[in-house]
């Protein structure tokens, strides 16, 4: 579900991608390693990636939660696109930004204050609350009919893909 989530953000990663020199194709892989980085950081009980991500604050290149996340996002992007560490680090350093300001947009947009979001969704994931998940992130994403919205089940199909079992 995330994936599909991250989809949305695809132009502008492919943008992101043929500007630092490499193939616009390597999106998938990009997405999938910011989405495994994401998923064993809260298996682990590390939440500051998921916070930020729902802060609704601009997530800056320089700011902690990129210096905390892009050491295992470079070497997941280095092991899928096969490309030394130097350069998938200088792309992580990039692409964090971005992915986390996608969701910060989208937390902006939504109806209810952006710290209660980041919180609800951090406090469901550690009750493993998947219907409260679901409230937080129909709020986040909608349930309309546009293509870029998602319904209930899938919001909640979102929420439970960032638990790792």
């Amino acid at each position: 579900m995330i994936d599909q989530l991250l989809k949305s953000a695809n132009g502008p990663l492919q943008d992101l991608l043929a500007s630092a020199g490499g193939s616009r194709d390597s999106s998938d892989a990009v997405r999938e390693s910011f989405l495994d980085v994401i998923q064993r950081q809260a298996s682990s009980g590390d939440y500051s990636g998921i916070m930020e991500m729902f802060s609704g604050s601009e997530t800056p290149a320089d700011s902690p939660t990129v210096n905390h996340l892009k050491g295992a996002f470079g070497s997941g992007i280095s092991e899928k696109l096969g490309i030394d560490g130097d350069k998938a680090m200088a792309l992580a350093s990039q692409a964090l930004p971005l992915l986390l300001n996608f969701f910060n947009n989208r937390v902006n947009a939504a109806p209810r204050p952006n710290q209660e979001i980041a919180e609800s969704v951090v406090n469901s994931m550690k009750k493993n609350d998947e219907s409260g998940l679901g409230e937080v992130f129909s709020s986040i994403f909608g349930t309309s009919n546009d293509t870029d919205s998602f319904d209930l089940g899938d919001v909640i199909k979102f929420g439970s893909s960032l638990f790792k079992k």
